[in-house]
């Protein structure tokens, strides 16, 4: 990696790292409203991205679509504010939203009208259901860690889980792991020392929150290690998920929102994976302790 690359990524960090603060921190109001505005914005440009990286592979223009998937993280964030859905049997604003959104993705094959419309409906219809939720319902367990008690904290841990991971995969790898590069097809330039070094961040923020706020975390050491070591791997598996799609559709980078770093799905897409396992591990933390 260049070192006008590496000044860049440092930039966005110096940046980005006050952005977030400010968002946990200083604006917790209404549930963390103008964090979660900001999760319904970076879904649907994410979406936008994932609909241009299929169609780049043939997949029909899917742009109105990717767009409304902004209501599911939104729908999340109606949950969070404590807002029951009337008249609909216990169901959520999110399986309503997504139930919604997929019935229309499903209800556009019927515009087939020719008998050479019909074989290229499944592709369509995959295509229609990835735009959906990726990276919608995903986005939306970063709304609901907004939800939990003490959320403030718990989106700083989230965050911090995250941020260690990528960034000292990424100064390993850079400096420390041109021998150890696994020549992976999905992420070639991805090495051991970097992978090493991202579980390593994962799990040191682990113990050091559990070291911090036992309160917040009561949990053993080794468990926190456990959870931490957990995170990282989806973490890592996050990136290379996105790395895959992107592989497939013969592009570098999902978009070029953010100069230098690509797309807003390069940024978030370690994100995704992780952000399930941590809310409901914390949710069950949470339950434990009222109970």
């Amino acid at each position: 990696m260049s070192r006008r690359n590496l000044g860049v990524r440092a930039l966005l960090l110096f940046v980005g790292l006050p952005v977030f603060f400010a968002l946990i921190y200083l604006l917790p109001q209404h549930r963390h409203l103008g964090l979660n505005l900001g999760a319904v914005a970076v879904t649907v440009v994410g979406a936008l991205e994932t609909e241009r990286l299929l169609a780049a592979k043939g997949a029909p223009r899917l742009r109105a679509l990717a767009v409304s998937s902004g209501l599911i993280p939104a729908a999340a964030y109606l949950e969070v504010l404590g807002l029951q859905v009337p008249g609909f049997g216990g169901a959520s604003w999110v399986q309503i939203a997504a139930a919604a959104l997929l019935s229309v993705a499903l209800l556009g094959l019927l515009r087939a009208t020719r008998r050479e419309d019909l074989p290229p409906l499944v592709h369509q219809a995959s295509a229609s259901f990835l735009v959906v939720l990726y990276p919608a319902l995903f986005v939306s367990f970063i709304v609901r860690i907004s939800g939990l008690p003490q959320a403030t904290l718990a989106l700083f841990f989230f965050f911090a889980l995250n941020f260690g991971n990528d960034i000292l995969a990424y100064l390993f790898g850079t400096f420390l792991g041109g021998r150890t590069r696994l020549g992976y097809p999905i992420s070639p330039n991805k090495s051991i020392v970097g992978f090493a070094a991202g579980l390593a961040g994962s799990i040191g923020v682990a113990l050091l929150f559990r070291r911090l706020f036992p309160g917040f975390f009561p949990v053993s050491f080794a468990t926190a290690a456990v959870f931490g070591l957990a995170v990282g791997v989806l973490t890592v598996a996050g990136d290379l998920v996105e790395s895959a799609l992107k592989r497939s559709a013969e592009v570098k980078d999902s978009g070029g929102v953010i100069p230098g770093r690509g797309g807003v799905l390069d940024s978030i897409d370690s994100w995704l994976l992780s952000a399930p396992l941590f809310y409901f591990v914390f949710r069950g933390i949470s339950g434990y302790i009222g109970g």
